[in-house]
């Protein structure tokens, strides 16, 4: 036989396998496809049976054909063949060594396809796995950098609250021992308005001083010193907002707002009670 007909010969054969991949035979089919098969092997073609296994592979991964489809439909056509041979018709006796052939290579093929299926779907499950387990190492690092950071923050973080609390004790004791001179000393001096004026600007550095150290450690500790906002995050929205430098700090900070407002009343009454003191009126 010519190279240029078994070219042709097994291109028929590789579109009537693709066919029998597509759909179950009925009856009819199964004869029809019987006579396509005998009209490739009449004279002496014999199948290229190198090819047999990229067809299996490509019919294995193309939409529309399944493996079993094949199997099943060449089980038929020997079946149907071997029923002929039994009835003495002998139809298709020019191929039965073929055909047994055929399906003995194409069934071959399919196996060999089965198993290096199941092998690289054991391989992908493994490298699955293996993904799955690097990303579980790589958030447990990931996790255990974050909390080895988070402990020698807070290492960090309780030495700046020590330090400043005892910075704290030491200013309010400081501050007391002042106050407590000055006070002692009202029997002694001659211009009163002066030590209470002293007294009150003592008593707001050292107020306005711990309140300071106690802001730094609220930012250290993340804890929140403000008063209730009645918007979320303390944002205004609109251009009419009015909660801004001094009316912000009334709201937030009112405990500070009005103990300086009340030093500072303070500081002006007493001022004034020393000028009348010193013009005379008093």
């Amino acid at each position: 036989m010519l190279a240029m007909e078994r070219a042709r010969r097994q291109a028929s054969l590789k579109e009537c396998i693709y066919e029998l991949s597509s759909a179950l035979l009925g009856k009819d089919e199964v004869r029809k496809s019987a006579l396509v098969l005998l009209e490739i092997y009449k004279g002496d073609f014999r199948h290229s049976y190198s090819d047999f296994f990229p067809l299996i592979v490509d019919i294995s991964k193309g939409e529309g054909y399944v493996l079993d489809y094949l199997s099943t439909n060449l089980e038929s056509i020997r079946a149907y063949v071997e029923a002929d041979f039994e009835k003495g018709e002998n139809e298709f006796k020019d191929m039965h060594d073929q055909l047994y052939k055929l399906c003995d290579h194409l069934n071959l093929e399919i196996g060999r396809w089965s198993y290096y299926a199941q092998n690289e779907q054991k391989i992908e499950d493994i490298e699955s796995k293996s993904r799955s387990l690097t990303k579980s190492i790589e958030m447990a690092e990931n996790n255990l950098k974050e909390a080895s950071a988070q402990v020698s923050s807070v290492q960090t973080d309780l030495i700046a609250v020590l330090s400043i609390f005892a910075a704290i004790v030491i200013t309010f004791s400081g501050g007391l021992t002042f106050l407590g001179s000055v006070m002692s000393s009202i029997g002694d001096a001659e211009c009163y308005e002066m030590v209470i004026l002293t007294a009150i600007i003592c008593g707001l550095i050292m107020f306005d001083t711990i309140f300071l150290m106690m802001y730094f450690v609220s930012k250290i500790t993340r804890k929140d010193i403000y008063a209730a906002c009645s918007t979320e995050n303390c944002s205004c929205d609109g251009k009419k907002c009015k909660c801004r430098g001094i009316t912000r700090i009334r709201k937030r900070l009112p405990y500070v707002f009005y103990f300086n407002i009340a030093g500072v009343i303070g500081i002006l009454i007493d001022c004034s009670v020393w000028l009348l003191d010193i013009k005379g009126f008093l």
